[in-house]
């Protein structure tokens, strides 16, 4: 009798341990990513925390100059009424002919500047160029008036090139043995663009050197 139980007991035993699989849910797939986005969203951020702390320090100077300014005004308040009357009155006489004195320095170097702008024009600069030398020998900056005096001079260049492809008479009749070179031509040639005539062809440059 106690074998018979047994067996069913075994038997209940493992049926209870035996567990129908269940399904493997299925993993999401990777999104995928735009590559490019990954590169300009970084430097987009960037140049927007650039331009951010920019304009953050920005604020921050102009406060520190209205609080300078307004100190300054405080403080000449302050002092204005330590002074007598008669002191008062010289100050308020020191500070308007220090007023005429800076805008007749100011007309005067307009009138400078003026007058340099028609002398460069004079030489063929643009009106634009003309000016900007003029500021910058006004206001002894070199660097400004070298690159000026290189933008005119590249310019002078192209258009001297320009016009002697336009009236080369090889070009405009078809004819080789016609004199290259008319003398106005060979006048507004440069040093460089000589040199290389003569280089190029010597009897030319000796007849327009005899002209």
């Amino acid at each position: 009798m106690r074998k018979e139980n047994l067996l069913p007991m075994t038997l209940q035993f493992f049926a209870e341990e035996t567990e129908t699989p269940s399904e493997t849910p299925e993993t999401p797939a990777p999104e995928e990513t735009n590559p490019k986005a990954e590169e300009t969203t970084p430097d987009t951020k960037a140049l927007t925390e650039q331009l951010q702390s920019a304009l953050v320090e920005i604020a921050r100077l102009k406060r520190q100059v209205d609080k300078n300014s307004s100190e300054a005004a405080e403080y000449k308040k302050k002092y204005r009424e330590t002074l007598s009357e008669q002191e008062q009155a010289s100050l308020a006489k020191a500070e308007e002919q220090a007023k005429h004195e800076e805008e007749f320095e100011s007309l005067k170097k307009q009138v400078r500047v003026n007058e340099l702008t028609e002398n460069f024009m004079d030489l063929g600069y643009s009106k634009d160029l003309a000016r900007k030398a003029a500021m910058a020998q006004v206001e002894s900056d070199t660097q400004t008036l070298l690159d000026v005096q290189k933008q005119f001079q590249e310019a002078q260049k192209m258009e001297w090139e320009a016009d002697f492809l336009k009236n080369r008479p090889e070009i405009n009749a078809g004819t080789g043995n016609a004199p290259t070179l008319t003398k106005e031509q060979f006048d507004k040639m440069t040093l460089v663009e000589k040199s290389k005539l003569k280089r190029e062809n010597e009897e030319e440059y000796k007849r327009l050197i005899a002209l």
